[in-house]
């Protein structure tokens, strides 16, 4: 409901109950792995919703084992911590990736906390407006899990609860990342949630989607594109979509297979996909 968005932002109750999380954060242990999280902010309240019992990402238990990551969007740096809550990754081990400065030291704590080997980086991906300088404009919202390398328009079907901060941040390709730390070493998953970016970072690394990534989950939303557009650039690089764990009119979230690569060892040769 629009007006009561806007009425949390008019009365500064957002603001004020960030400022509560940050001093008392909201922690709590996953029962299936031990893993240690910690909330500290009204969107990290949402995002658990979505991700510790909304199960969006739950239909990775049917890819399993998935030991190598690459977390794009990574907010909060959850993703590995479910890859071992869903019993599918042990040790998980890979590269976090996310924009927003604060997002990246509570994605730095959460790795340190929970033993998670690998590396975060502070950038953005696909990125086409990059400067010479190899930066992008990106745009935080208060509500830290909707920040976008989008300007926030009327077709947004969030209101904004605050200000908005513009930042420069540094663009990477994901595939240069990757191999400077892992070097030819598959990854047994890429999960893709950048807020409308994702169309973008698709088409720019493609070839290396094509060669190295098993599987993808890609959260799509539908004021920037669709499944179908989605499933248009993923299926001649050779995916094949496996399941749609997640759907509504705002956008949803899609799992897909490299028919190539997920063959390989630890890949689910009996599992039958699961279409929508």
């Amino acid at each position: 409901m629009p007006w009561v968005h806007h009425a949390v932002h008019w009365l500064g109750m957002y603001a004020l109950a960030n400022q509560l999380l940050r001093i008392v954060p909201v922690t709590r242990t996953l029962p299936g792995s031990g893993c240690r999280i910690r909330i500290r902010s009204v969107a990290g309240l949402a995002l658990a919703e979505e991700m510790l019992r909304g199960g969006a990402y739950a239909g990775l238990r049917h890819l399993g084992p998935l030991t190598t990551f690459i977390d794009l969007g990574c907010n909060v740096g959850w993703f590995p911590c479910m890859l071992r809550e869903y019993g599918i990754a042990a040790a998980p081990i890979g590269l976090l990736v996310d924009a927003d400065p604060e997002m990246v030291a509570e994605a730095r704590w959460h790795m340190s906390a929970n033993g998670i080997q690998g590396e975060c980086l502070w950038a953005a991906v696909g990125a086409t407006d990059a400067s010479a300088a190899g930066t992008t404009p990106f745009h935080i919202n208060p509500a830290n899990t909707s920040s976008s390398m989008t300007p926030f328009g009327a077709d947004h079907p969030y209101p904004v609860k605050g200000r908005v901060q513009t930042i420069a941040v540094p663009a990477v390709a994901v595939a240069d990342a990757w191999r400077q730390r892992f070097a030819a070493r598959q990854v047994d998953v890429i999960k893709i949630d950048v807020e409308g970016a994702e169309f973008d970072f698709l088409r720019a690394e493609g070839p290396f989607l094509a060669e190295a990534a098993r599987h993808i989950i890609c959260e799509w939303h539908a004021w920037h594109g669709s499944l179908d557009e989605v499933v248009a650039i993923l299926e001649p690089l050779g995916f094949a979509l496996v399941e749609v764990s997640e759907q509504d009119d705002k956008g949803g979230v899609a799992i897909f297979r490299n028919r190539r690569l997920a063959t390989g060892a630890g890949s689910p040769q009996a599992v039958a996909p699961r279409l929508p």
